[in-house]
């Protein structure tokens, strides 16, 4: 089961493919994350393509909202781990494995991995 299958299995049936799919093509209106989950995300994503500009103002943020220390210290761990495996990984040539699922969501994530090339 890939990611996007188990997050809609948590979600529950109501919660359509093209909904998760807004994750990534469309993160400040995705109707799948709430106000915490965009901030998240969005500091993730600062802090793999921006890491230069982060400032005391992206821990504020995830702060404000909701976030202890402790579970920004975990957010910076996870984003920063993930960030190293997947660049020794690419470094390896060992990035061949491609991701699976339903046509609608590996859409997606091709458009996602092109985009940003």
């Amino acid at each position: 089961m890939n990611h996007g299958q188990a997050f809609r299995a948590e979600s529950g049936d109501d919660v359509t493919l093209a909904d998760v799919a807004t994750v990534v093509t469309d993160r400040d209106n995705s109707p799948v994350l709430d106000d915490a989950d965009k901030a998240m995300l969005a500091f993730a994503e600062k802090l793999t393509f921006d890491h230069y500009a982060m400032s005391e103002a992206d821990l504020d943020a995830l702060r404000e909202a909701g976030f202890s220390d402790e579970n920004i210290l975990d957010i910076i761990g996870s984003v920063s781990y993930r960030n190293m495996s997947n660049r020794l990984n690419l470094a390896l040539g060992l990035d061949a494995i491609e991701p699976e699922g339903p046509d609608e969501l590996m859409e997606v994530v091709r458009f996602s991995r092109t985009a940003r090339a």
